[in-house]
């Protein structure tokens, strides 16, 4: 367990203080782990000089507007497979699933050409519902489970009390699910986060561009330091690590719940 933990978070660890490290000491062949002074000027020019300020903008818009998207769209249709009995009920809950599972790259060209015709090419809102349709599915998996574990007798009782379906869905189911509701929200947010292959075939103009792409674009240009890249991971990485971290419980038991049941 220590040896893994070791592994993952070593070349994060290593990135961050090469981030701040002066040019000179990152280029020493002396190997140092701490930073003898600190040096802001990496991540200072990634942010201005490299747009990274505009690129990181982009990306929480795109992620924010996906998760918010999707997760309402996977509320109403975990909470529909959960509670409403009809004809092909298993097959859909199935076809869904079966939805998440196909790779993306047989879903980019199809979309190519959607977004073309419905001029959202070169556009946030394009890459938002692109990046939505690969995160709706298994969102409405993991609800579906998790509206299936809230007792069926609470919502009957708000609508004996005057409640109409969807009160009783804002009042009573929505309170007791809010574990499973962050999780999806999340898991949500870092898929949108971490998307590059959608974005690649989308995003064409340089103020659209999100941090995957413009880490990746940067990484071939021979003018881009080590500290300059290391500083560009680290504004890619850090902010969605503190996210998991400060909501890992949620993260955890949603979805884990959500999974094993329903």
């Amino acid at each position: 367990m220590i040896a893994t933990t070791f592994a993952v978070l070593f070349p994060i660890v290593w990135m961050v203080l090469t981030a701040i490290k002066p040019t000179a000491e990152i280029y020493s062949p002396e190997a140092s782990w701490i930073p003898a002074t600190i040096d802001w000027s990496h991540l200072r020019s990634a942010w201005l000089e490299k747009n990274f300020s505009v690129y990181f903008l982009n990306s929480l818009i795109v992620s924010t507007a996906t998760a918010v998207f999707s997760t309402a769209v996977a509320i109403l249709g975990g909470y529909a497979l959960s509670r409403f009995e009809f004809r092909g009920k298993r097959v859909l809950g199935a076809f869904v699933l079966v939805i998440y599972l196909v790779p993306v790259i047989l879903l980019a060209l199809p979309f190519y050409l959607l977004l073309s015709k419905l001029n959202l090419l070169d556009t946030r809102t394009g890459l938002m519902l692109a990046v939505s349709t690969y995160a709706v599915p298994f969102s409405v998996w993991v609800l579906k489970g998790y509206f299936a574990q809230v007792p069926p007798e609470i919502e009957e009782a708000a609508i004996v009390d005057g409640a109409s379906r969807i009160g009783a869905l804002w009042r009573v189911v929505l309170p007791v699910a809010l574990p499973g509701i962050v999780a999806t929200f999340l898991f949500c947010f870092i898929l949108a986060w971490d998307d590059y292959l959608f974005g690649l075939i989308i995003i064409n103009s340089d103020s659209m561009r999100t941090l995957p792409l413009a880490v990746g674009l940067l990484a071939a240009d021979y003018s881009v330091t080590d500290g300059q890249m290391m500083a560009m991971g680290t504004i890619t990485t850090v902010p969605i690590i503190f996210l998991y971290l400060f909501f890992q419980r949620y993260f955890i038991s949603g979805l884990t719940s959500g999974s094993v049941k329903g």
